[in-house]
């Protein structure tokens, strides 16, 4: 379609003013673009379940032109709840927060807004982030919240990797198609691409690799999202 755009947002991370600030710059045209979400709205931030909210009935209102995508900090959610559940008294449910790798990494801001739900409301927001995509394939593009496995067609890679692989993806992929991922700050990969001008704007990588997520949550981080096709950005 003449004049579409496809734009990948990165890691939102509950910073509800700038996800704002950045649809008010982006002008999404339902009609004709494509807005994928690469995962993470929730956690580290203080406005998780806005965030959350905002996207999900974003993407009901439409469905064939938003994608929100399974991140790693949507399923470390889902697996606390699925723990809470298997809880036998309070004991355990003690236990359960004091050994919760959610809230180690950021659940302890999301959990006291969830708590605050009733049953039915939170249910139908975990049924919601149970059913988000790992993955979305748009011509030569891949968008997923973390990457490939090199070597694994694309059509074969495993859950744990498109949430949370790391450094092999980002050294090893030598693959035709574009993926499009957030998870890890640009801030944090400096170390390892020291070739390229850290200007605080999602990184294209040779190897074709998009790298989107320019820590919003950050201490003068931003909230990036890429036209994949024109490569134009927009920040807040």
């Amino acid at each position: 379609m003449i004049g579409s755009r496809v734009m990948a947002v990165g890691d939102v991370h509950g910073q509800y003013d700038k996800l704002k600030k950045l649809m008010r710059k982006i002008k999404f045209d339902p009609a004709q673009d494509k807005l994928i979400f690469l995962g993470d709205l929730i956690d580290r931030g203080p406005e998780s379940l806005q965030c959350f909210d905002y996207v999900m009935h974003l993407q009901k209102q439409h469905p064939e032109s938003v994608i929100y995508l399974m991140g790693n900090h949507e399923r470390e959610m889902l697996d606390y709840y699925d723990a809470l559940a298997k809880t036998k008294d309070e004991l355990d449910v003690r236990l359960l927060n004091r050994t919760s790798q959610w809230l180690v990494y950021g659940g302890d801001k999301t959990l006291p807004q969830l708590q605050k739900l009733g049953a039915k409301a939170l249910q139908n927001r975990l049924d919601y982030a149970r059913n988000l995509p790992l993955y979305y394939r748009m011509g030569d593009f891949y968008f997923c919240h973390a990457g490939v496995k090199p070597g694994v067609p694309l059509d074969q890679q495993q859950e744990k990797d498109l949430i949370w692989i790391r450094s092999e993806f980002y050294e090893g992929y030598q693959g035709k198609e574009t993926v499009v991922v957030g998870h890890t700050p640009i801030q944090n990969l400096q170390y390892m691409f020291q070739d390229i001008t850290w200007d605080m704007y999602p990184v294209i990588r040779d190897n074709h690799i998009i790298l989107c997520d320019t820590g919003s949550y950050m201490e003068n981080g931003r909230l990036s999202c890429i036209d994949v096709i024109t490569k134009y950005v927009w920040q807040a």
